[in-house]
């Protein structure tokens, strides 16, 4: 493959060595979309967006946020009822602990490929609740933190999606999306005023939940490298092990 500074050449590659179950996603495996996206996001919330409010008003958007939510919920359940029966439920064709790309193309993964493009726009439409933050003119909730962790979401799902589609990830995708199922309620919930606001003394959990949801994921990837590369090496070392003992004696004779 030769290399090339044209970006449209240079995105045409990288699809093309893509899976090829989803390289042909519309628009959420283009590089030529996302990379851009992501580059506006963070001149939007970072720049823009605060200079472009600074005289102004906040704007009334709580009933466009609450429409926002329940969206974001109903999508994260619906792909958690669809994909979860034929992945980790009983029955389902997954390994809970460690599970490596199956390369099947039965009607069920059909199934969960097709799920996988409304699950990655709807990771990209999650950009939008820092959009929400500067017209409101809460530019507090708006950390590095919050940023950095929706631009390498927003990447690792495009990566993930373009390349690695099934097996071990899927783990990681159905936990964040559970995860978000109770994000976006909480801030739904929030939307409702002081008399709901008083209730959600649970928010200090959604943390917790998060914090768990990334341990978890580590330890699963570090038993996928011990099970698999570190395993490998050790057949290497061996067999070069076993090369440099033949040559020895072989010299001996």
């Amino acid at each position: 493959m030769k290399f090339t500074l044209n970006p449209v050449a240079l995105s045409n590659q990288i699809v093309r060595m893509g899976d090829p179950r989803t390289r042909d996603y519309p628009l959420v495996t283009n590089p030529l979309f996302v990379f851009p996206m992501v580059a506006f996001y963070l001149y939007f919330v970072k720049v823009a967006g605060p200079r472009w409010m600074k005289d102004r008003k906040p704007f009334d958007v709580v009933n466009l946020v609450r429409v926002y939510n329940v969206f974001m919920v109903v999508m994260s359940i619906r792909f958690l009822y669809l994909i979860l029966p034929f992945t980790y439920l009983p029955g389902g064709h997954y390994d809970l602990w460690c599970q490596g790309i199956t390369g099947f193309m039965t009607d069920d993964m059909r199934a969960y490929y097709k799920q996988g493009w409304i699950f990655t726009a709807a990771r990209y439409a999650d950009l939008l609740d820092t959009v929400f933050f500067v017209l409101r003119k809460k530019f507090t909730h708006i950390s590095h933190l919050h940023v950095i962790h929706h631009t390498l979401v927003t990447i690792n799902v495009w990566f993930y999606t373009l390349f690695a589609p099934e097996g071990q990830p899927a783990l990681g995708l159905a936990l964040n999306v559970a995860v978000h199922v109770v994000m976006y309620s909480y801030y739904f919930l929030t939307t409702l005023g002081p008399k709901v606001r008083k209730y959600l003394w649970w928010k200090k959990h959604l943390i917790i939940i998060g914090n768990a949801q990334t341990f978890l994921v580590l330890c699963l990837f570090v038993n996928f490298y011990v099970k698999n590369y570190s395993r490998k090496r050790l057949f290497v070392d061996e067999e070069a092990c076993t090369g440099a003992n033949a040559r020895q004696g072989y010299r001996g004779l």
